[in-house]
Protein backbone atom coordinates (compact mmCIF):
# COMPACT_ATOMS: atom_id res chain seq x y z
CA UNK A 1 0.00 0.00 0.00
CA UNK A 2 1.34 3.10 -0.94
CA UNK A 3 2.47 5.67 2.03
CA UNK A 4 -0.14 8.63 1.60
CA UNK A 5 1.63 12.05 1.15
CA UNK A 6 2.73 14.31 3.88
CA UNK A 7 0.54 17.63 4.49
CA UNK A 8 3.50 19.42 6.03
CA UNK A 9 5.08 18.73 2.20
CA UNK A 10 2.98 20.98 0.42
CA UNK A 11 3.14 23.66 3.45
CA UNK A 12 6.64 23.61 3.37
CA UNK A 13 6.81 24.55 -0.57
CA UNK A 14 4.56 27.17 -0.23
CA UNK A 15 6.20 28.57 2.98
CA UNK A 16 9.60 28.63 0.64
CA UNK A 17 8.02 29.70 -2.39
CA UNK A 18 6.12 33.11 -0.44
CA UNK A 19 9.40 34.02 1.15
CA UNK A 20 11.16 34.27 -2.94
CA UNK A 21 13.32 31.35 -1.73
CA UNK A 22 15.19 33.49 1.21
CA UNK A 23 12.75 31.36 4.13
CA UNK A 24 16.31 29.15 5.77
CA UNK A 25 15.14 25.33 5.45
CA UNK A 26 15.65 25.05 8.97
CA UNK A 27 13.34 27.94 9.98
CA UNK A 28 10.47 25.55 7.46
CA UNK A 29 11.51 22.72 9.88
CA UNK A 30 10.96 24.22 13.44
CA UNK A 31 7.75 25.69 12.14
CA UNK A 32 6.22 22.44 10.77
CA UNK A 33 7.97 20.38 13.61
CA UNK A 34 9.83 18.29 11.11
CA UNK A 35 13.22 17.52 10.87
CA UNK A 36 15.63 19.54 8.01
CA UNK A 37 16.65 16.76 6.35
CA UNK A 38 13.03 15.93 5.27
CA UNK A 39 12.53 19.62 3.79
CA UNK A 40 15.50 19.22 2.55
CA UNK A 41 14.86 16.06 0.43
CA UNK A 42 11.30 17.84 -0.49
CA UNK A 43 13.09 20.68 -2.06
CA UNK A 44 15.51 18.08 -4.20
CA UNK A 45 12.56 15.82 -5.00
CA UNK A 46 9.81 18.57 -5.99
CA UNK A 47 12.05 21.34 -7.45
CA UNK A 48 11.65 23.99 -5.61
CA UNK A 49 14.28 25.80 -7.51
CA UNK A 50 13.00 25.43 -11.07
CA UNK A 51 9.31 26.31 -9.83
CA UNK A 52 10.73 29.52 -8.37
CA UNK A 53 13.09 30.99 -11.71
CA UNK A 54 9.96 29.59 -13.58
CA UNK A 55 7.57 31.66 -11.34
CA UNK A 56 9.93 34.75 -11.55
CA UNK A 57 10.84 35.01 -15.38
CA UNK A 58 7.77 33.55 -17.07
CA UNK A 59 10.13 30.62 -18.14
CA UNK A 60 11.27 27.45 -16.92
CA UNK A 61 14.45 25.84 -16.23
CA UNK A 62 16.87 25.21 -19.46
CA UNK A 63 13.78 27.00 -21.64
CA UNK A 64 15.27 29.98 -22.44
CA UNK A 65 12.97 33.27 -23.03
CA UNK A 66 12.59 34.16 -27.33
CA UNK A 67 13.48 31.03 -28.37
CA UNK A 68 17.36 31.73 -27.14
CA UNK A 69 17.51 27.87 -26.51
CA UNK A 70 17.70 27.27 -30.25
CA UNK A 71 13.67 26.51 -31.05
CA UNK A 72 11.81 28.81 -33.55
CA UNK A 73 9.91 31.45 -31.64
CA UNK A 74 5.96 30.62 -32.08
CA UNK A 75 4.92 33.31 -34.17
CA UNK A 76 2.05 35.51 -32.61
CA UNK A 77 -1.71 36.54 -34.63
CA UNK A 78 -3.41 34.89 -37.32
CA UNK A 79 -1.45 33.35 -40.10
CA UNK A 80 -1.16 35.25 -43.21
CA UNK A 81 -4.03 35.75 -45.39
CA UNK A 82 -6.73 35.31 -42.39
CA UNK A 83 -9.52 37.15 -43.02
CA UNK A 84 -11.69 36.11 -39.56
CA UNK A 85 -11.11 39.42 -38.44
CA UNK A 86 -12.07 41.57 -41.29
CA UNK A 87 -14.64 43.97 -40.31
CA UNK A 88 -14.12 44.13 -36.49
CA UNK A 89 -12.83 47.02 -34.95
CA UNK A 90 -12.49 45.52 -31.43
CA UNK A 91 -13.59 46.58 -28.41
CA UNK A 92 -17.55 46.99 -27.21
CA UNK A 93 -19.95 48.31 -29.01
CA UNK A 94 -21.22 51.69 -28.51
CA UNK A 95 -23.11 52.41 -25.59
CA UNK A 96 -22.37 49.16 -24.44
CA UNK A 97 -22.28 49.25 -20.74
CA UNK A 98 -21.74 45.74 -19.51
CA UNK A 99 -18.50 46.77 -17.51
CA UNK A 100 -19.81 49.51 -15.99
CA UNK A 101 -17.83 49.84 -12.65
CA UNK A 102 -15.66 47.03 -13.11
CA UNK A 103 -12.48 48.00 -11.78
CA UNK A 104 -10.46 44.92 -13.04
CA UNK A 105 -8.33 42.87 -11.89
CA UNK A 106 -7.70 38.98 -11.85
CA UNK A 107 -8.78 37.97 -8.37
CA UNK A 108 -11.95 39.50 -6.88
CA UNK A 109 -11.98 42.55 -4.48
CA UNK A 110 -9.32 43.34 -2.02
CA UNK A 111 -9.32 40.84 0.55
CA UNK A 112 -11.72 38.40 -1.28
CA UNK A 113 -12.29 35.39 0.77
CA UNK A 114 -14.76 33.40 -2.19
CA UNK A 115 -12.21 30.91 -2.35
CA UNK A 116 -11.68 29.95 0.95
CA UNK A 117 -12.09 25.96 1.22
CA UNK A 118 -10.48 25.25 4.63
CA UNK A 119 -8.62 28.03 6.08
CA UNK A 120 -5.59 26.49 6.00
CA UNK A 121 -3.97 28.68 4.15
CA UNK A 122 -6.31 32.09 4.94
CA UNK A 123 -4.19 35.24 5.46
CA UNK A 124 -5.97 37.42 8.85
CA UNK A 125 -6.12 40.88 8.82
CA UNK A 126 -6.19 42.84 12.19
CA UNK A 127 -8.59 45.83 10.80
CA UNK A 128 -11.03 42.72 9.79
CA UNK A 129 -11.21 40.55 13.61
CA UNK A 130 -14.71 40.84 15.05
CA UNK A 131 -14.92 42.35 18.26
CA UNK A 132 -14.67 38.89 20.51
CA UNK A 133 -11.55 37.72 18.17
CA UNK A 134 -10.26 41.00 19.20
CA UNK A 135 -10.88 40.16 22.77
CA UNK A 136 -9.10 36.84 22.79
CA UNK A 137 -6.15 38.54 21.04
CA UNK A 138 -5.25 40.26 23.73
CA UNK A 139 -5.34 37.38 26.02
CA UNK A 140 -3.00 35.47 24.07
CA UNK A 141 0.24 34.68 26.04
CA UNK A 142 2.43 34.87 23.14
CA UNK A 143 5.48 33.86 25.32
CA UNK A 144 7.50 30.76 24.17
CA UNK A 145 7.27 28.91 27.22
CA UNK A 146 3.07 29.47 27.22
CA UNK A 147 2.83 28.67 23.13
CA UNK A 148 4.74 25.17 24.23
CA UNK A 149 2.98 24.44 26.87
CA UNK A 150 -0.50 25.35 25.02
CA UNK A 151 0.48 22.67 22.02
CA UNK A 152 1.26 19.82 23.93
CA UNK A 153 -1.99 20.22 25.95
CA UNK A 154 -3.59 20.17 22.28
CA UNK A 155 -1.65 17.19 21.14
CA UNK A 156 -2.45 15.21 24.32
CA UNK A 157 -6.34 15.74 23.31
CA UNK A 158 -5.48 15.00 19.68
CA UNK A 159 -3.59 11.55 21.09
CA UNK A 160 -7.16 10.58 23.29
CA UNK A 161 -9.10 11.33 20.62
CA UNK A 162 -6.87 8.80 18.12
CA UNK A 163 -6.74 6.21 20.87
CA UNK A 164 -10.36 6.18 21.28
CA UNK A 165 -10.99 5.79 17.75
CA UNK A 166 -8.66 3.00 17.55
CA UNK A 167 -10.33 1.21 20.44
CA UNK A 168 -13.98 2.27 19.11
CA UNK A 169 -12.78 0.30 15.16
CA UNK A 170 -11.28 -2.49 17.53
CA UNK A 171 -14.82 -3.42 19.53
CA UNK A 172 -16.86 -3.24 15.86
CA UNK A 173 -14.33 -5.28 14.35
CA UNK A 174 -15.81 -7.50 12.01
CA UNK A 175 -15.15 -8.95 8.45
CA UNK A 176 -18.46 -9.49 7.28
CA UNK A 177 -21.27 -7.28 6.58
CA UNK A 178 -24.61 -7.74 5.26
CA UNK A 179 -26.05 -5.24 2.72
CA UNK A 180 -29.46 -5.64 1.85
CA UNK A 181 -31.65 -3.93 -1.20
CA UNK A 182 -34.91 -3.37 -0.73
CA UNK A 183 -37.31 -2.00 -3.54
CA UNK A 184 -41.06 -0.50 -3.37
CA UNK A 185 -43.26 -2.68 -5.14
CA UNK A 186 -47.13 -3.12 -5.86
CA UNK A 187 -49.35 -6.10 -4.58
CA UNK A 188 -52.68 -6.98 -5.40
CA UNK A 189 -54.03 -8.31 -2.54
CA UNK A 190 -57.84 -9.44 -2.17
CA UNK A 191 -59.76 -8.21 0.82
CA UNK A 192 -63.10 -9.35 2.25
CA UNK A 193 -66.17 -7.16 1.84
CA UNK A 194 -69.78 -7.02 3.26
CA UNK A 195 -72.25 -5.40 -0.15
CA UNK A 196 -74.20 -3.18 2.04
CA UNK A 197 -77.11 -4.22 -1.06
CA UNK A 198 -77.25 -7.56 -0.77
CA UNK A 199 -74.98 -8.21 2.81
CA UNK A 200 -73.04 -10.95 1.24
CA UNK A 201 -69.46 -10.76 1.84
CA UNK A 202 -66.99 -11.07 -1.40
CA UNK A 203 -63.50 -10.83 -1.87
CA UNK A 204 -62.36 -7.24 -3.40
CA UNK A 205 -59.27 -7.00 -5.25
CA UNK A 206 -56.85 -3.85 -3.65
CA UNK A 207 -53.82 -2.33 -4.95
CA UNK A 208 -51.12 -1.86 -1.93
CA UNK A 209 -47.47 -0.54 -1.93
CA UNK A 210 -44.90 -1.51 0.49
CA UNK A 211 -40.98 -2.66 0.49
CA UNK A 212 -40.14 -6.06 -0.39
CA UNK A 213 -36.37 -7.30 -0.26
CA UNK A 214 -35.05 -7.73 -3.47
CA UNK A 215 -31.36 -8.70 -3.05
CA UNK A 216 -28.88 -9.47 0.07
CA UNK A 217 -25.07 -9.61 -0.37
CA UNK A 218 -22.69 -10.44 1.43
CA UNK A 219 -19.69 -8.20 1.68
CA UNK A 220 -16.40 -9.19 3.63
CA UNK A 221 -14.59 -6.25 4.51
CA UNK A 222 -11.50 -5.78 6.89
CA UNK A 223 -11.14 -2.99 9.51
CA UNK A 224 -8.15 -3.35 10.05
CA UNK A 225 -6.58 -1.39 7.71
CA UNK A 226 -8.91 1.45 9.14
CA UNK A 227 -7.08 0.90 12.54
CA UNK A 228 -3.60 0.64 10.81
CA UNK A 229 -4.28 4.04 9.32
CA UNK A 230 -5.42 5.76 12.75
CA UNK A 231 -2.75 4.06 14.46
CA UNK A 232 -0.30 5.33 11.95
CA UNK A 233 -1.67 9.20 12.72
CA UNK A 234 -1.59 8.38 16.27
CA UNK A 235 2.13 7.95 16.18
CA UNK A 236 2.70 11.51 14.44
CA UNK A 237 0.92 12.97 16.97
CA UNK A 238 3.22 11.63 19.12
CA UNK A 239 6.33 12.34 17.32
CA UNK A 240 4.85 16.01 17.74
CA UNK A 241 4.35 15.73 21.52
CA UNK A 242 7.58 14.50 21.93
CA UNK A 243 9.32 17.25 20.03
CA UNK A 244 7.33 20.07 22.16
CA UNK A 245 8.71 18.10 25.25
CA UNK A 246 11.82 18.58 23.90
CA UNK A 247 11.63 22.25 22.98
CA UNK A 248 9.74 22.50 26.54
CA UNK A 249 13.15 21.24 28.34
CA UNK A 250 15.60 22.78 26.01
CA UNK A 251 14.24 26.19 26.79
CA UNK A 252 14.01 24.98 30.64
CA UNK A 253 17.54 24.21 30.39
CA UNK A 254 18.42 27.80 28.62
CA UNK A 255 16.56 29.35 31.35
CA UNK A 256 17.97 28.20 34.39
CA UNK A 257 21.82 28.84 32.54
CA UNK A 258 20.45 32.38 32.29
CA UNK A 259 19.41 32.21 36.07
CA UNK A 260 22.73 30.94 36.82
CA UNK A 261 24.86 33.90 34.98
CA UNK A 262 22.76 36.40 36.35
CA UNK A 263 23.55 35.07 39.99
CA UNK A 264 26.93 35.05 39.24
CA UNK A 265 27.15 38.65 37.91
CA UNK A 266 25.56 39.97 40.92
CA UNK A 267 28.31 38.32 43.11
CA UNK A 268 30.99 39.60 41.34
CA UNK A 269 28.98 42.76 41.33
CA UNK A 270 28.79 42.41 45.65
CA UNK A 271 32.65 41.06 45.25
CA UNK A 272 33.85 44.31 43.22
CA UNK A 273 32.32 46.68 45.71
CA UNK A 274 34.09 45.47 48.56
CA UNK A 275 31.05 43.82 50.89
CA UNK A 276 31.75 40.82 52.62
CA UNK A 277 35.27 40.56 51.48
CA UNK A 278 37.45 37.71 52.60
CA UNK A 279 40.78 40.24 52.64
CA UNK A 280 39.16 42.96 54.61
CA UNK A 281 37.55 41.01 57.23
CA UNK A 282 41.46 38.97 57.79
CA UNK A 283 43.02 42.64 58.17
CA UNK A 284 40.43 43.84 60.93
CA UNK A 285 41.15 40.86 63.01
CA UNK A 286 45.16 41.52 63.28
CA UNK A 287 44.61 44.19 63.97
CA UNK A 288 42.52 43.72 67.30
CA UNK A 289 44.86 41.29 68.07
CA UNK A 290 48.00 43.90 68.25
CA UNK A 291 45.49 46.16 70.35
CA UNK A 292 45.37 44.08 72.79
CA UNK A 293 49.19 43.16 72.73
CA UNK A 294 49.98 47.06 73.73
CA UNK A 295 47.44 47.62 75.75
Amino acid sequence: MARERSPERDKAKKMWLQSGGTMKLKDIAAALFIPESRVRKWKSIDKWEDELNGSADGTSKGNAPNGTNGSVPKSRGAPKGNKNAVGNKGGAPPGNKNALGNSGGNGGPYRNKKALKHGGYETIFADTLEAEELELLDQIDTSPMAQLEEQLRLLTLQEIRHMKRVKMLEAGLSDEERKIKEELTQRKDMVPYTSPKSGKQIQVPVLTEGMKVTEITTVISSKLDKILKQEEWLIRTRDKKIRVINLIASLQQEEEKLKIARERLELDKFKALGHGGTEGEGEGDEDDDGDDLDW
